[in-house]
């Protein structure tokens, strides 16, 4: 039975700020910021949070840790732009090969390298980095290999996968162990290659 005083009591109301609605946003925004002018290896939580005007807290509300942040800033920031169908499978190869170049040696492409070995403990981090960001970029290329066998420029049994694992990799490797310009000859021979059907092919069944 509740006790007339009790009943009569005022509610205590919890201290404390509301929650802030744009806290994520502003995360997000600083944690970019952070990332170009220091690079993945130089963002840390605290910087985030001063930048973001937060606490660590706040951060680690939304992330449990830096690599799912980051996931989060590259996915809700990725634009995948196509190749067109021009009819010409060289132009397209080139132009192909171009953007990746382009992407994996600048801004949030370079830090992808880094992210993917980072989240190998973090399974749900990873499965969405590759679902939204690495697997949209793989299917332009397969596209543009398609059209190209479709074409008759291509062999039917061009190992597509594998065509496109050599091409990021070897610009991967470029940034890591091997730190080099890609020429613009080296991506023309490269295509030829590609054109002369000098690449790898799908076992014979």
């Amino acid at each position: 039975m509740i006790s007339p005083n009790a009943a009569s009591a005022p509610i205590a109301r919890r201290r404390g700020r509301p929650p802030d609605p744009h806290a994520r946003t502003r995360i997000l925004t600083a944690a970019e910021s952070l990332l170009n002018d220091a690079g993945y290896l130089g963002v840390t939580i605290d910087e985030v949070a001063n930048r973001a005007g937060v606490s660590k807290k706040t951060v680690y509300r939304f992330w449990p840790h830096k690599p799912a942040l980051i996931s989060d800033l590259i996915v809700e920031r990725s634009t995948v732009l196509p190749v067109p169908d021009t009819g010409d499978t060289r132009a397209e190869l080139a132009t192909l090969f171009g953007l990746i170049v382009e992407y994996l040696t600048a801004g949030h492409g370079r830090t992808l390298t880094l992210l993917v070995a980072a989240t190998h403990d973090d399974p749900g981090t990873l499965n969405r980095l590759r679902d939204q960001v690495v697997t949209p970029r793989r299917d332009i290329g397969r596209r543009v290999l398609q059209r190209g066998i479709a074409r008759g420029d291509l062999p039917a049994d061009v190992d597509i996968d594998a065509v496109l694992d050599l091409w990021n990799g070897l610009v991967a490797y470029r940034l890591s162990g091997r730190p080099a310009a890609l020429h613009r000859h080296t991506i023309d021979q490269l295509v030829e290659l590609t054109m002369t059907g000098h690449i790898p092919r799908l076992p014979q069944s």
